[in-house]
């Protein structure tokens, strides 16, 4: 799959560059919050004789960072970023809180509309690989605390961008398109106060804010001097 992606991801920008009107390169960074599920400590998990217990995490600032490429076509352009994104939650058990974090690469391919000078909105499909999730005291795994998770997913994108000459604000929703499968954790019962939990079936979303530096830009004419020079050596199509 990671081959196919990248193999499609490519082609797209190769055919966009030599027909786009300009072409922008650029890196970006940010923060964001990430949804997960709730999880229901079972009857008695956590004193014998108590009701069951279902415990909301609280959202904690992840962070993204990444690069990415806009090939426009007058006011329509196509925009493929590559980012290392982190996530964090807490869930506050009863002894102490326990931290979960989520590792990823997330490659979205973006289509967006310049409505005017200096707003334009977005959207488009994101495929994420999950390098990494953790959950602090949980024991059903043969790695440290480590929980069962879909090794790929994909979210789909809606976006609003404001671009002020080489830098530009990002603000993105992202919502996953499919939920996660419940999942029956052991928790470590003596450090968190809780044992058997359930963690229920969700639909991950996201909401993150990130910042633009375009560090490349050139127009469509320098563009198609330098595909169709390519192999010839009278001219240099140089971007500065």
């Amino acid at each position: 799959m990671r081959k196919l992606l990248l193999t499609i991801i490519i082609l797209l920008a190769f055919l966009g560059i030599t027909h786009a009107q300009e072409l922008s390169v650029g890196l970006k960074g940010g923060v964001n919050y990430y949804t997960i599920g709730d999880m229901n400590s079972r009857g008695g998990s956590i004193q014998a004789g108590m009701p069951d217990e279902v415990f909301s995490p609280n959202k904690d600032l992840g962070t993204q960072l990444g690069v990415f490429m806009t090939i426009e076509f007058d006011k329509l352009y196509f925009r493929p970023e590559f980012n290392l994104v982190s996530h964090n939650n807490t869930y506050e058990f009863p002894n102490k809180p326990s931290k979960w974090r989520a590792r990823k690469l997330e490659i979205p391919l973006l289509a967006g509309y310049k409505i005017f000078d200096p707003i334009a909105v977005y959207a488009g499909p994101s495929f994420s690989l999950f390098n990494k999730m953790t959950l602090e005291g949980a024991n059903n795994s043969t790695t440290e605390d480590g929980i069962n998770f879909d090794k790929t997913a994909t979210t789909l994108n809606f976006g609003i961008q404001l671009e002020f000459k080489r830098f530009g604000v990002d603000l993105r929703y992202g919502l996953g398109l499919k939920e996660t499968a419940e999942e029956l954790q052991d928790i470590n019962n003596s450090a968190f106060g809780t044992n058997l939990t359930d963690i229920y079936t969700y639909k991950p979303s996201e909401i993150s804010l990130s910042l633009n530096i375009y560090v490349f830009r050139t127009n469509g004419s320098e563009l198609g001097g330098l595909f169709s020079n390519l192999f010839r050596n009278n001219k240099c199509h140089c971007p500065y």
